[in-house]
């Protein structure tokens, strides 16, 4: 009898822990597609930093920065949000490698596509000076 009630016991607590094993699997899947969505959602949609705002921030491109530092550099300007929804909408965009060296005015009103139109030069709402 202590054997049957043992292997019972067994059973359900194996029951137990397949089931709680495989709710959590599901719970880290919903959050990675939840995670993956959102970064793909930011990556299409064209935002901005704050649509109100009236500033303007004066941003250098060096000659030879690469593209993660001009990234880094609008983020430290609070220009852009993320830099990693930037620098994936700037290597999925026709604007990489595009980008130039010079002195622009830009503003946390600007979006992102307006932002990489001015650095790359293909918006007449740039400041030069070299």
């Amino acid at each position: 009898m202590a054997d049957k009630t043992d292997k019972t016991m067994k059973n359900a607590l194996r029951i137990v822990l397949q089931t709680l094993i495989n709710l959590i699997i599901i719970l880290l899947l919903v959050q990675v597609f939840s995670y993956a969505y959102n970064f793909s959602y930011k990556i299409f949609t064209d935002n901005c930093m704050n649509p109100n705002s009236r500033e303007e921030v004066r941003f250098e491109i060096k000659p030879d920065s690469s593209t993660m530092e001009i990234v880094e550099d609008l983020v430290d300007c609070g220009l852009v949000q993320d830099k990693y929804v930037m620098l994936a909408k700037v290597y999925l965009s026709s604007y990489h490698g595009k980008m130039m060296p010079g002195t622009y005015i830009l503003s946390p009103s600007m979006t992102q596509e307006e932002i990489m139109k001015v650095i790359t030069g293909t918006s007449d709402k740039e400041e030069t000076t070299e």
